[in-house]
């Protein structure tokens, strides 16, 4: 069995992974890759290419009628958040890095996946990099409440199907 070696990490990374909201972090990618895992393995929710990518509008599309956004207090409280302040996309134009409007919910198309498109920009800012920008955050703690409410909403869409729901546990049941 061979010894577990430190990777020689930069001090300014390292500062990074060990900085207080690393566990909240870490929950929330492993939450997101099996929501997705259990999404590809469901064939309906497979996207029809040769990647395997998951369906997410089709899922909530599928769903949301059944979706009670007032289910829970905090499930509230979470979309009222996004409702309030949209995460932005980073992107590209003419070579410099910038951010899109904010991800407003605009009516045409359905709620919950508006909602689950929000979900997947927090994702997607979070590991591709998009949450560090060429300036300091000023609101460090809106870090913390993405996070937070990205993952009360990914909980309250797991028991919408079934089949998700096992394919979430497959492998790591107790």
């Amino acid at each position: 069995m061979t010894a577990f070696v430190e990777p020689p990490l930069p001090e300014v990374i390292r500062r990074i992974a060990n900085s207080d909201d690393r566990r909240l972090a870490w929950e929330f990618f492993v939450f997101f890759a099996r929501f997705e895992y259990a999404l590809k393995r469901v064939k309906r929710y497979l996207k029809p290419v040769d990647k395997a990518e998951a369906n997410w509008d089709r899922f909530a599309s599928d769903f949301n009628k059944q979706f009670n956004p007032c289910a829970t207090p905090e499930l509230g409280n979470a979309i009222a958040y996004f409702q309030r302040e949209p995460p932005r996309k980073q992107l590209q134009a003419n070579g410099v890095l910038d951010w899109s409007d904010p991800l407003s919910f605009q009516g045409n198309e359905p709620f919950l996946v508006w909602l689950l498109r929000v979900v997947r920009t927090v994702r997607n800012n979070l590991f591709h990099g998009g949450k560090f920008p060429l300036i300091p955050i000023s609101e460090p703690s809106r870090d913390r409440e993405l996070l937070t409410n990205a993952i009360t909403i990914l909980a309250a869409c797991l028991p919408l199907d079934q089949q998700v729901s096992d394919y979430f546990v497959e492998g790591i049941e107790d």
